[in-house]
This record gives structure tokens, sequence and C-alpha cells, in this order.
């Protein structure tokens, strides 16, 4: 059995004019359950600018002369005005109803719709060269405890919303809010085996394949011709579907896709698509470079999550992105819980024919490689949960002392 460097590669399977200068936070929570809501789009649509909720519901937002949108896949949109906002400090949302129109379930295709918003893709998807101004987190967790936490800007141009060759696209760095890269602390005997460079990533080019929607159904229809679905939800707005597909072999290893999908009626688009790909036995096995001696490496699960929104010129645009994966480490017979996650979160869209190419992301490493360390800032658009400021203030307290 080959050595390896001790680099854990994760393969998935596949955003004017203030008007005031005063920033406001708010707590959105579910009207039903009083929990906080995470992921909920707060944006201005007139001027394609916003941001998201944390997982403690939780975010800041500047006070605009504009309507401001709150959004969420499963709760009912509500439209604020900048004089509300002003005085609004915690926001309920309601859940979506669910609604089963039977001429639709008796009708509906998954494998015809998702081929026709395939061939109908440049009229349903931003067209245009753009450029998001986004928010990217990454944390790297070994047995819940966090081990990572990346959060800066990443400005992402394109040449349109249609993925065909890497040329075509450009991420660039702005500021960093947060680099924190700790050992992963598994090789206990072998201290230097723990560097963070050698840490678990989710590879940058996969990413990319997973955030251009066309290029992720094309690889997602081919592994999965046939589904099996259910409808869950027909409103006059949307279709839900839920899918699974049949296990399948692969090498030593077998897995299956299972997620959720959301259509517009009026265009047919894809507006959401959850897809998590289930593993069996996905088990690889190595050897640690210092000492030789063996590790295995087992990829439980993956999963990504694309959620769109209209632009100004009425296309579909990308307003979210996840992309996650489980794991386990087993070194010296103990089996260490892992868990990787990227997110990116479009705060800002604008239409741009070109941009400059200082600061460019080397694609061929994964985005935390990339970070200098001298270029931080503490403006983060994106409010840390409760777990993330702890871990921020524990490592603060250990490099002061």
């Amino acid at each position: 059995m080959r050595k390896i460097k001790n680099c854990f590669r994760i393969i998935i399977l596949f955003n004017s004019i203030i008007s005031y200068s005063q920033n406001r936070e708010i707590l959105i929570l579910d009207s039903a359950t009083k929990l906080p809501v995470e992921t909920v789009n707060i944006y201005y649509p007139e001027i394609q600018e916003g941001t998201f909720t944390n997982s403690d519901g939780k975010a800041t937002i500047n006070i605009r002369e504009y309507d401001l949108r709150i959004s969420h896949i499963a709760y009912q949109e509500k439209i604020i005005n900048s004089k509300e906002l002003q005085n609004l400090n915690t926001l309920y949302l309601t859940p979506k109803s669910v609604i089963l129109d039977e001429v639709i379930v008796s009708s509906f295709n998954i494998t015809k719709a998702l081929k026709y918003v395939l061939e109908n893709y440049e009229n349903l998807y931003e067209n245009q060269p753009f450029e998001k101004e986004c928010n990217f987190k990454e944390t790297l967790s070994i047995d819940n405890n966090l081990k990572r936490l990346i959060v800066t800007k990443v400005n992402w141009w394109s040449r349109s919303y249609n993925y065909r060759q890497l040329r075509d696209l450009k991420l660039r760095l702005g500021s960093i809010d947060f680099n924190i890269n700790n050992p992963m602390d598994i090789f206990t005997d072998i201290p230097k085996e723990n560097i963070p460079s050698n840490s678990g990533f989710i590879d940058t080019k996969n990413l990319i394949n997973n955030v251009y929607l066309n290029i992720f159904l094309i690889n997602f229809i081919k592994i999965n011709p046939k589904l099996n679905f259910i409808i869950e939800n027909s409103s006059a707005n949307e279709i839900l579907v839920s899918f699974t597909s049949d296990w399948k072999k692969r090498y030593t290893y077998s897995f299956r896709s299972k997620g959720k999908i959301i259509f517009d009626k009026e265009t047919k688009a894809i507006i959401s698509f959850t897809n998590e790909v289930e593993n069996k036995n996905r088990v690889t096995k190595s050897y640690t470079i210092r000492a030789n001696k063996e590790f295995s490496y087992e990829t439980i699960s993956s999963s990504s999550i694309l959620n769109f929104q209209k632009n100004k010129n009425n296309k579909w645009t990308v307003n979210s992105f996840e992309v996650s994966a489980d794991f386990n480490i087993t070194y010296n017979d103990v089996k260490h819980n892992g868990n990787i996650k990227n997110n990116l979160y479009v705060l800002k869209n604008t239409q741009i024919k070109k941009v400059k190419n200082a600061g460019l992301i080397n694609l061929s490493k994964p985005i935390y490689q990339n970070l200098p360390k001298d270029i931080v800032t503490n403006s983060n658009a994106i409010l840390l949960s409760e777990e993330e400021r702890n871990f921020i203030d524990v490592n603060d307290v250990v490099k002061n002392k």
C-alpha cells in the first residue's frame, strides 16, 4: 500500500446609496417553534445586496431607503420598509403550508423536469457577466470540536452562470475576517503529522463543479438516470420534490443520492437543490509519512445545497451555496468523527464585463491555503454563531499567553 501525504481531500459527488449610517441586528425565529432560523436571506432587491442569518438566527443589516425582503425556502416571504426596520429587533417567519395539487402529482416526471432545466438553461439563469461579492466560511470539526474557522470576502466573477472551463471564472480574495487553522490532533504520538496544512479540505475545483448548476445537473443526471420521488408540496408558485436513488456499486463501496428540489412553477426553473450522497464502506487505508503507521479514512456522506433568487433582469441567480462532508479517521484503534463545511453567501450582485486579476485564488489549492496571514479585519458581514465566537476567544487567549 503506497504512502501518501497526510492530506484528506473531500470529493463531492455530486448581493448604493446609504440613506442611514445605522446598522440593525435582527433575530429571526420560527413563528411556531420560536426557534432560530438559519440562512434566512435579508435582501434589498432594488440594489441586489443583503446578508444571511447565522445558526443562531441573527444577522446585521445596513438600513437603507429601500424595501427589504426576508425570504427562506421553507417560510413565507416578508417585505419590510426602512422605517419599520429601524424599530425591528425580532421577526417571526411562518412556515409554508403543505398543499398538494393532484393534477401536478399525477403528471410530474422528475427526470423530464431536470432535463428541461438543462435544455433551457441560458433562458432561465443569469447569462450576463457578473461579479458577486460574497462571504466565504469554512469550518472543520473533529469529535465535535472546531479546529478551523475561516471567514473571508471572496469576489466571484464569471462570464455567465454557465460553466464551461476554468478561464471563464475568477475568484479573488478580499478582506479576511478570521483565519484560525488548528491541528486535528489525531496522530497524538506523532506531533509533526498534525500540522494544520495537512488538515482535511474540500477540493476547490470540485467545489466549482457543484456551485454551477449546469455542470452539477449534467453529472447528477448521468449518475442518477432514474430516481424514486415524492411530491411533498405543490403550492401556487412552487413544487417541492424529495428523491432517492437506488444504491450503486463503485469499486469497493456503495453509494446513493437523496435530497429535495424546489421548482418554480412559472418558469420551471430549479430554485433550490439539496443533494446528499450516502456511502457504505467507502474506506481508504494509508500510512503516515514520518512513522509509517497505518490509518484509515472513511467518507460517510457528502452534501451540497444550492439556493437561487431572481435578479433585476428576471433571471435566476445563485443566492447561497453549501457543501459539506461527514467522515471518520481511525488511528491506533481510535475512531475520530469529522465534519467539514464550506459556505458561500452572496452579499451583492453586479453586472460587470471585466475585472482585474489581482489577488486571484489558485484554483488548484484549497481556499484556506490561499489565505495570507497579514490581511485580517474584524468586519465580517455574516455574524458568527456563539460556538464560533467562543472558538475565537479561546484561540486569542492561547495566542496571547
